[in-house]
């Protein structure tokens, strides 16, 4: 099931800048009050199959050739077509970035993406969810940031949980500050949190731009 394909940059994240495809898959397990693609939360049997998003995929490959492909949600490792759309990137030697809140990697999935080298994950844990992180996640130990939203939740002690300080001791914090109603918000409680904790802060940078 996957929601919509398209050819952009990526504006958040390390990568920030590059030009990527874009698979963005349908059905969630979470409810964030500022997600930005509502349109991407149902399980809708409705949405495009794997063959037909393949479709459109070759369409773009025809006439850009990125190195870079980004598979986001919805939630992209809870999807019955996660596996199919990998593997088919993973034959033409892609980068692959998978954006996930890392809630649950699955044992098939794990072995699936520690078996590629160009495997490239960002861990997006939520509010919602306690900014929890499935553990499998933390055995990885390259290609991988961990970016967060800087919101009116996210504070010190959240941060300064165990199983996030391997990411600031790497320099692998990202603080993405919320944006909503067309403008960034907590830009100030973003720097204080970045200099603590040794983190980038990178808003954005495709709405700024006015990009999908």
């Amino acid at each position: 099931m996957i929601n919509e394909v398209f050819y952009s940059i990526q504006g958040e994240g390390f990568l920030i800048g590059t030009p990527a495809l874009f698979v963005r898959f349908q059905g969630c397990n979470l409810r964030c009050v500022w997600c930005d693609e509502k349109s991407a939360l149902d399980f809708d049997k409705t949405a495009k199959s794997y063959i037909e998003a393949l479709e459109e995929i070759e369409d773009i490959l025809a006439i850009h050739n990125p190195s870079l492909i980004v598979l986001t949600g919805g939630e992209p490792l809870l999807n019955e077509d996660f596996i199919n759309i990998f593997s088919y990137f993973k034959s033409l030697d892609k980068t692959i970035q998978i954006e996930t809140n890392a809630t649950i990697l699955k044992d098939d999935i794990e072995t699936l993406l520690k078996t590629y080298a160009k495997t490239y994950i960002t861990l997006s844990p939520k509010y919602i969810s306690n900014y929890n992180i499935d553990s499998k996640f933390l055995a990885f130990d390259k290609n991988i940031e961990l970016k967060i939203v800087v919101d009116e939740h996210l504070n010190e002690g959240i941060l300064e949980r165990e199983y996030i300080r391997p990411f600031v001791e790497k320099g692998l914090l990202v603080l993405q500050p919320l944006w909503e109603n067309g403008s960034v918000k907590f830009i100030d409680k973003a720097i204080k949190l970045a200099e603590k904790f040794n983190a980038r802060i990178i808003p954005q940078m495709h709405k700024l731009l006015g990009l999908k």
